[in-house]
């Protein structure tokens, strides 16, 4: 079976996530968060530095030799809408326009390849992964993120969420339980970064990401990111980076990529609106800010430099 080749067992996303994860290496990298913490921005970077970046949800690595291969799942589509995966799929290699300029980028027995989980930490603690990027954003942000991802791709991701499709309030969705802890949205954003943060002295590499950092100062976010990790790039190649990650650029490939598709995803989004603070568009002074006041949010989200009180 070739690289490209894709696998033929159907299992359902997470299932084969889950599967990736004890075929992960020491050259691994796990790049962790909730959903709709920006960790396709993550991936597009990632990419364009010339790094392998495994999607768990549509590749999986080979059982004999750990390479990265296509399989087919509900979320095909989702596969060719980001350059991390798609241009694997299309030209059978890994790597991008920047691999000449990252150390370890094209292969041999040192090449570092980045993996993306929402799973808790100790999913990967019969695995040799020895380094970790905390991918984190405002928790208002990133769960209402979620939501909008939800209530357009549920039904690939999730069995029974068909319900979800263009009729689940946000009310509801906070209410709802999550997938692998079982709490909802609220109490369970707080401990999956509880438990990432004291995971970190686990790891001999561990560096925390913030999606406003990208943001705001792409160049320096990765540059910092990369020195956490030990890794090298040239800075000509971490400007690129920054540039073809931009959400005007990632837009524009995802639109071209989702023109030929069907009714049902055609006006999704992965690259939704990349917006910094658009909590305060919908949060109110009433029931959804006193949510987001529950003090296991509050208290976890000021370690990262949040102030997530009803009144900021």
């Amino acid at each position: 079976m070739t690289q490209d080749s894709p696998v033929r067992e159907k299992l359902r996303p997470d299932e084969l996530a889950r599967r990736s994860a004890r075929l992960l290496g020491e050259n691994d990298i796990v790049v962790a968060g909730d959903p709709g913490s920006g960790q396709a921005l993550v991936a597009n970077i990632v990419h364009e530095l010339g790094f392998e970046y495994l999607d768990p949800y549509v590749e999986s690595p080979d059982e004999r030799d750990g390479a990265a291969q296509a399989v087919e799942t509900q979320l095909e589509y989702y596969r060719q809408r980001l350059a991390a995966t798609s241009e694997r799929d299309r030209d059978g290699v890994a790597g991008a326009s920047g691999a000449a300029g990252a150390a370890g980028a094209t292969g041999g027995p040192d090449a570092k390849r980045f993996i993306k989980t929402h799973f808790y930490p100790e999913v990967f603690a019969d695995s040799a992964v020895n380094s970790a990027i905390l991918v984190v954003r405002d928790p208002r942000d990133t769960i209402y993120s979620s939501y909008k991802w939800f209530s357009s791709f549920g039904d690939s991701w999730i069995p029974d969420a068909a319900d979800m499709i263009g009729k689940l309030t946000y009310p509801d969705f906070l209410d709802r339980v999550r997938l692998g802890d079982g709490e909802p949205s609220i109490p369970g954003w707080a401990r999956f970064y509880r438990s990432w943060l004291e995971a970190a002295p686990e790891f001999s590499k561990f560096a925390v990401v913030r999606f406003e950092d990208l943001k705001s100062h792409p160049v320096g976010a990765i540059t910092a990111m990369l020195a956490a990790l030990g890794l090298t790039v040239t800075p000509e190649v971490v400007a690129q980076a920054a540039d073809r990650s931009s959400f005007k650029a990632m837009r524009a490939r995802e639109d071209a990529a989702s023109a030929g598709e069907g009714e049902s995803t055609k006006n999704a989004r992965i690259m939704r609106r990349g917006q910094v603070g658009e909590w305060r568009e919908w949060i109110g002074e009433g029931d959804l800010a006193e949510r987001f006041a529950h003090p296991a949010l509050t208290a976890t989200a000021a370690r990262f430099g949040y102030e997530a009180t009803p009144t900021q």
